[in-house]
């Protein structure tokens, strides 16, 4: 019992000294803050404020920067003499209570303090960076005075020295320049009386005027230059050029030469009355109008200059080219006619070839009057280059049109002599197949046969009729004698059909005899086939039935006896596709 009672009682004082010991390193740890905070308010105090503070009150400042300085002062007092006396006060006590046992209190203390120290900080901060920009202001102001002096020294100077080259706006310069004389003596007065803040806007506004002014003084010269020297000597060189080539016989159309130069004339005059207004802007845009015109007119008086060689140069050229396509349309016409007399001529020849006529007689018409107005001395020579350009370009098209129209027309005799050789050679063929089916002694000829050959017939018929007309149509004509040459073909295969099937089918039924006696299907199958061939007509049906029997008591026999007829016959046997025609 005794020993746990010792043990007890050391635990006890272990505690304790842990206790205490903690209690030891806060308060010395609070007394470390204490002087950190203590070294910074020091600081804060070695800040000259009380010098800058009194630099800034001999600015002899005024309005609303003498109201900013006075607050500035009123935050400078309180920093001293509030501040900086509560901040030792409260350093003082924390320090000496951090001896206590009181460990919540001087936390508190503490961060109390703390947040003084920094807000103070941050207000010192703040008025030392205001009393720096005061007299930052007042230096730029004092510069600006200086500075601006000179320079309106200088814009007084450039304006008397020069006072040529701004013509009528040196009056308008000169009164802008006074008006910132006055408004810069303003600005002046309140920097030297330190109202800062009213110095500030008159400044700005005296800024941008006198950059206004100098763009001014930059940009009138040239511009006044323009319409002085440059522009008058061209309009007096237009006047001069234009008397010259009138002088000379050259006109110019629908131009009004002289009035377009007068009408310059007045736009420079008017542009100096905008100069005068000061307004370069609006007078540049009219000075750039006024040298497009001026170069109009000289490209005017040129054109024509570089029309008159190739006018003169062209005249006969293009006399020679009418000529020669009005004679070559005569013939045209001459042979259009005669032709016309014994063929329908089917895409309006002539009429194309009348038309162009009285194109050619319209573009001799103005060509005449251009010579007549050249002769006169009245013509514009541009006008008449266009003219002759025109012509040469629709004597080109009327030639093209006029070979195409010759072309299309020249073989119509070459074409109607093939056409009746080609026609004969049809009719020759038609009787050649005739005779080659009534050679055949056949019974009879197939209806269909009868009817085909018959078409083809009159086909051949109607071409001749159309071939016999005073006027041929060679297109329609050359259109049928296509046709006929199809069906005529077609007609051909029709009769080696027939020729062949009726022969075979001969051939076969006399090959049938030898079975007619021992097979009875052979007997019947003859007897249908010659049904068919004799009274029907129906050759190539009769060779079909005939064929299948004879095959099926002597397999292969059809095939040899076909062999042999159109080897003995010297053509090609037809292909199945042939024969299904």
């Amino acid at each position: 019992m005794g020993s746990i009672m010792v043990v007890v009682l050391i635990g006890i004082v272990i505690l304790a000294i842990i206790v205490y010991v903690g209690i030891l390193a806060y308060q010395q740890r609070i007394r470390r803050q204490v002087a950190v905070l203590a070294d910074k308010k020091a600081s804060l105090v070695a800040i000259p404020l009380a010098d800058e503070v009194k630099l800034v009150g001999q600015l002899s400042l005024t309005g609303q920067s003498l109201e900013r300085f006075e607050t500035l002062q009123n935050d400078y007092a309180d920093i001293t003499k509030e501040r900086f006396p509560r901040i030792d006060t409260q350093l003082k006590a924390i320090k000496d209570a951090s001896r206590g046992m009181n460990l919540v209190q001087l936390r508190q203390n503490l961060a109390k303090v703390t947040i003084l120290v920094n807000q103070t900080d941050e207000l010192v901060q703040t008025v030392q960076a205001k009393l720096a920009e005061l007299q930052e202001i007042d230096k730029q102001h004092r510069q600006a005075v200086h500075d601006l002096e000179q320079k309106y020294q200088d814009l007084r100077k450039t304006l008397l020295a020069k006072n040529f080259a701004f013509g009528p706006s040196i009056d308008g310069l000169e009164e802008r320049l006074s008006e910132l004389e006055d408004n810069f003596d303003t600005f002046t007065k309140l920097t030297q009386t330190g109202d800062h803040e009213r110095a500030t806007d008159v400044l700005t506004q005296l800024k941008e005027d006198t950059a206004s002014l100098e763009d001014l003084i930059k940009a009138i010269p040239p511009l006044y230059k323009d319409l002085t020297a440059i522009y008058p000597d061209q309009i007096s060189e237009l006047k001069t050029g234009y008397e010259q080539l009138t002088a000379q016989h050259y006109r110019f159309g629908d131009t009004d030469i002289p009035g377009l130069i007068q009408k310059v004339a007045d736009q420079v005059s008017g542009n100096l009355a905008t100069l005068a207004d000061l307004r370069p802007a609006d007078a540049k845009v009219v000075n750039e109008r006024i040298a497009d015109q001026i170069d109009q007119l000289y490209t005017r008086m040129q054109t024509e200059i570089d029309a008159k060689k190739p006018v003169e140069e062209n005249l006969d050229n293009v006399a020679r080219f009418i000529a020669h396509a009005q004679n070559q349309n005569q013939s045209l016409l001459t042979e259009l006619d005669r032709l016309s007399q014994n063929y329908t001529l089917d895409h309006q020849e002539l009429e194309t070839t009348r038309e162009l006529n009285e194109q050619l007689r319209a573009i001799d018409g103005i060509y005449q009057r251009d010579v007549q107005d050249l002769t006169g001395k009245s013509a514009t020579f541009s006008e008449v280059l266009t003219h002759q350009e025109q012509q040469e370009k629709d004597l080109k098209q009327i030639e093209e049109q006029q070979t195409q129209i010759l072309k299309s027309v020249a073989g119509l005799a070459d074409e109607e002599r093939q056409a009746r050789e080609t026609l004969r050679q049809f009719d020759f063929k038609l009787h050649s197949l005739r005779r080659q089916v009534e050679n055949l002694n056949l019974p009879g000829v197939p209806q269909d046969y009868l009817d085909y050959f018959f078409v083809v017939r009159d086909e051949v018929e109607q071409l001749a009729t159309d071939m016999d007309q005073p006027q041929i149509d060679m297109e329609k004509i050359t259109k049928q004698l296509l046709i006929i040459q199809t069906d005529l073909d077609t007609l051909g295969e029709k009769t080696d059909d027939l020729l062949d099937s009726a022969e075979l089918a001969e051939q076969l039924l006399q090959y049938a005899n030898r079975y007619q006696a021992s097979h009875a299907d052979v007997a019947q199958a003859s007897q249908q086939a010659k049904q068919l061939f004799e009274q029907d007509h129906q050759y190539a049906k009769a060779l079909e039935t005939i064929a299948t029997v004879l095959d099926q008591v002597e397999p292969g026999s059809y095939k040899r006896l076909e062999d042999a007829y159109y080897q003995r016959k010297g053509k090609p046997k037809p292909q199945p596709d042939d024969q299904s025609k």
